[in-house]
């Protein structure tokens, strides 16, 4: 694997499960969609319940309010009735003493009333229960009057009448069409009772008023907090009469939420206004409403639970054993599979089976390689102890040869024998019989080459460190082998100086190795080596041979005399393979 795809890799895994390529997202994606039908009615529904609850609360509060409100609505409604009942009375008399004698008796028999008059068109009060008249054009009831003929109900006091806060009442009267004036009563407001206890509650209002259609206030019942100081901003009472009963959430002028329910209770005269503390199930809210959403998010808890519990552990683990598996070829431990699905522990079995049957052909090919490297190694040790018997035999022929050439070529033959035993004895010595130490090889060739010239060479190493394939070993050997037997063969050395021998190893290039071996040679070269082109300035056999060998590396051999440099270099690819495809 590549250092990118391993790169790769472990920014997959480092996503998680919740990148744009993992199960969950994915899975959460397609769960979505599949509970959006369920979930869009879900929500219609959970609104349509939300707008019941809230009319129904609504209602609830209006009953309430009305409930309260009760006693002031039955004493307005009674004085409204004794007024239209007494209208169709007092008419019928035309005596003035007559009139007020008759209210008086008749008040003066209940004692719930302050007053109770005869209104006549033109706004003089002639009849009343206090036996005098009252001039009405002054006071605000008679605005009221002069509009229309209706049922009035309006606050006001007057000191002649009575010394407390009065509520009147008046009802017209109509005969054949024709308006005769009003009867009107003053009621006390002490004679009101009190307001009614409300029941299935535990909550009061705050305030509990009733007003008149112009939105004057006719009764509070919490004098402790005023209803001018609890009503909203903007909450006007002359726009809430004449509508049907509502109620509505508003905010205090202390900043404080609060209930507004009005309802009427005297149709088109007078209407009640309660003031609630916040009632639970009243107003929006929120949690209604985030249900569908909370249904959506466990669902999804539930199924990336499941998935979790059932796959992705299990998908985890199995990944992690691959790759401890690919990394160090260890089996993936014995787990408990009992909460694993069929078609996982399927997928598990195969992997141990594919990894045990990996480790078993593995380990075959390893005993392969191993008994293949000894019988390797065994027939480079028996060739090696060959190439040296050949060497003794040629040492033996030499101490029996009296001519000095003939021993000069066995001992040149015999330094190639042992330049081809070096090679072996470095192959099964080494731990990899495929592949050869080329420095380590050249210095042992110099050191066995030059043991024999004692002390007065300086051998100079430049010698890089490379691995060469037996193919290339073996003539780079013999080529080292015939320039160094050459370069000792014609090694000058200046006067007075010591003669050294040069051997260099190096890459030079992108798969490309160079090998180099200079020699001392004093004077200057001659006018035929410098004409002739390079590597073919000399016609020896040694010459051809280091020709051969530089030909079987796979480069030209150069060959230069200059500066009293005697140089031979070749430059070769590297093989990476036992065998070049080329050679097929």
């Amino acid at each position: 694997m590549t250092s990118e795809e391993g790169a790769r890799n472990r920014t997959a895994r480092a996503g998680g499960w919740f990148s744009t390529h993992g199960l969950v997202l994915r899975v959460v994606a397609f769960l979505t969609i599949a509970l959006m039908p369920i979930g869009l009615i879900a929500i219609y529904q959970t609104a349509e319940f939300q707008r019941e609850a809230l009319r129904r609360s609504e209602l609830s509060l209006l009953a309430l309010t009305g409930q309260a409100a009760a006693p002031v609505e039955q004493t307005i409604e009674r004085a409204l009735g004794v007024a239209e009942a007494l209208g169709a009375v007092i008419d019928q008399i035309d005596d003035t003493g007559a009139c007020s004698s008759f209210l008086d008796r008749y008040n003066e028999g209940r004692r719930l009333y302050a007053l109770i008059g005869l209104v006549s068109p033109d706004g003089i009060m002639r009849c009343s229960s206090m036996g005098r008249s009252f001039d009405m054009r002054g006071g605000g009831i008679w605005e009221q009057m002069s509009r229309r003929p209706a049922a009035i109900v309006t606050q006001g006091r007057r000191e002649a009448v009575a010394d407390e806060p009065l509520i009147n009442v008046a009802t017209p009267i109509l005969e054949d069409g024709e308006f005769l004036g009003y009867v009107q009563i003053a009621i006390p407001q002490r004679r009101i009772a009190a307001p009614a206890a409300i029941v299935d509650t535990d909550q009061a209002p705050l305030q509990l008023a009733t007003f008149n259609e112009l939105g004057e206030v006719l009764t509070e019942q919490n004098p402790d907090r005023p209803l001018g100081t609890l009503l909203p901003q903007g909450f006007d009472l002359a726009d809430k009469a004449g509508l049907r009963a509502t109620a509505t959430v508003g905010t205090a002028p202390d900043g404080t939420a609060l209930v507004y329910a009005v309802t009427p209770l005297v149709t088109g005269a007078v209407y009640a206004v309660g003031v609630w503390p916040p009632i639970e199930g009243f107003g929006p809210t929120v949690l209604p409403s985030l249900f569908p959403v909370l249904m959506w998010g466990a669902s999804l808890l539930v199924a990336y639970y499941a998935i979790h519990r059932l796959v992705i552990r299990h998908v985890r683990r199995l990944g992690r054993n691959m790759r401890r598996f690919g990394a160090d070829r260890q089996l993936p431990p014995r787990a408990a599979t009992a909460d694993m699905s069929r078609e996982l522990r399927e997928i598990e079995g195969e992997f141990v089976q594919m990894a045990g049957n990996i480790l078993q052909d593995e380990a075959r090919l390893e005993d392969q390689l191993r008994e293949r490297g000894i019988l390797l190694k065994e027939v480079h040790h028996r060739v090696k102890n060959n190439l040296q018997l050949i060497s003794s035999i040629m040492s033996m022929q030499m101490r029996r040869t009296r001519d000095q050439s003939t021993r000069d070529i066995l001992s040149r033959l015999q330094d190639r024998v042992l330049g081809l035993a070096t090679i072996h004895r470095t192959l099964y010595e080494s731990q990899d019989v495929g592949r050869v130490d080329a420095a380590r090889l050249m210095r042992e060739i110099v050191g066995q080459q030059t043991s024999g010239a004692g002390g007065g060479v300086d051998l100079r190493f430049d010698l890089e460190e490379l691995e060469l394939l037996p193919d290339q070993a073996v003539p780079l050997s013999l080529l080292t082998s015939e320039a160094l037997a050459n370069a000792l063969a014609n090694m000058k050395p200046a006067q007075g100086e010591t003669g050294w021998i040069a051997v260099g190893l190096r890459r030079d290039g992108d798969g490309m190795a160079a090998v180099e071996i200079a020699n001392a040679a004093a004077g200057a070269e001659t006018e035929a080596d410098a004409a002739a082109p390079a590597g073919a300035r000399s016609g020896g056999l040694g010459m051809n041979l280091i020709q051969a060998f530089s030909a079987q590396l796979g480069g030209p051999c150069e060959i230069s005399h200059r500066d009293g440099t005697y140089r031979l270099s070749t430059r070769f690819p590297i093989r990476e393979t036992q065998y070049d495809p080329q050679d097929y």
